[in-house]
């Protein structure tokens, strides 16, 4: 009977209406976010004083009670887990970002100001501590991560012999900025570099493990940047030039139809692929429009890697 129509959309309702959705909501933006490394993230204790052997779940939570949040509860814009607000803390996270915690005791929702920089996904503990060194923060890593798991694009690989490393700092080159700047000089490594660390820096007043910060070596932190010719000033503006870029919504439509497939996506399904973020869209980029869409689209029942013609309109 699944074969008919209106019962498959029955079930694909009924499953998504189940509290079981959120698990698998869950499962797709943990692999998508690489949220399973934080069981592997190394802090040096002396340089972080707030890192703790509970600090990586609790992010891990954070981060992913947002989503399922924004995406189930809400049914929500996606492109708000940028600007978003609203975040779920224990009293760790809570000393982290220097606001209240919620609760004695275990999580709770808070509102973030304005007045503290902090918002969205790019704010949590889990992006930032994750893409960052054990001693210090990354632009180049937050811009990689950035540029390629939420806008899909390809970074190319450095040169073969290229040092790649920035500089260290020095009373010359105290910020970071500084160190980048003399970094792009070089030709063999201002191709890449100039994709990912223009964006990084817009989140240099978080330092290795998301805590703010507006100095470095004295110096005052220098956050404006760039997103593909888009300027920004702050962390908190690169949120929303970051949800309001045009790749966005394709990137997700792409990596979701990759996870529900269980394979990437070849270049003959670029016609469904574009269906399917048109659908996206026109929903207000409600993900869960997307994943209904392709739950009941007859190129996920065929399991075919071939382009079939999408027989339903949006």
């Amino acid at each position: 009977s699944l074969e008919e129509p209106e019962v498959l959309e029955g079930q694909v309702e009924r499953l998504l209406a189940d509290p079981r959705a959120e698990d698998g909501v869950r499962a797709f933006f943990s692999d998508l976010l690489d949220l399973d490394k934080l069981e592997e993230m190394s802090k040096d204790p002396l340089v972080f004083k707030h890192m703790s052997a509970e600090l990586p779940e609790a992010a891990r939570e954070e981060t992913l009670a947002v989503i399922g949040d924004l995406i189930l509860n809400q049914e929500g814009d996606y492109r708000d887990l940028f600007t978003t607000q609203k975040t779920w803390v224990d009293r760790r996270l809570a000393a982290i970002y220097g606001i209240q915690a919620p609760n004695m005791d275990g999580f709770g929702w808070s509102e973030l100001s304005s007045e503290g920089g902090r918002r969205g996904l790019l704010g949590h503990t889990s992006f930032l501590a994750l893409n960052a060194h054990a001693v210090s923060s990354s632009v180049t890593l937050r811009g990689i991560f950035i540029r390629e798991k939420l806008l899909c694009h390809e970074i190319p690989g450095p040169p073969a012999g290229v040092n790649t490393s920035i500089p260290e700092a020095t009373e010359e080159l105290p910020t970071m900025r500084e160190r980048v700047a003399q970094h792009l000089e070089d030709p063999a490594c201002a191709t890449c570099h100039e994709l990912t660390d223009l964006i990084g820096l817009g989140l240099e007043n978080f330092d290795g493990i998301a805590r703010w910060r507006t100095s470095e070596n004295g110096e005052a932190i220098d956050s404006s940047g760039e997103l593909d010719d888009e300027a920004f000033s702050t962390a908190w503006q690169l949120g929303h030039v970051l949800g309001r870029h045009p790749d966005v919504g394709p990137c997700l439509t792409q990596n979701l139809f990759a996870h529900a497939n269980g394979r990437v996506p070849v270049f003959e399904e670029r016609d469904i692929l574009e269906w399917h973020q048109a659908g996206l869209m026109e929903s207000g980029y409600r993900v869960t429009t997307l994943m209904r869409d392709i739950a009941l689209s007859e190129h996920f029942r065929s399991g075919s890697p071939l382009l079939e013609e999408a027989s339903n309109a949006h």
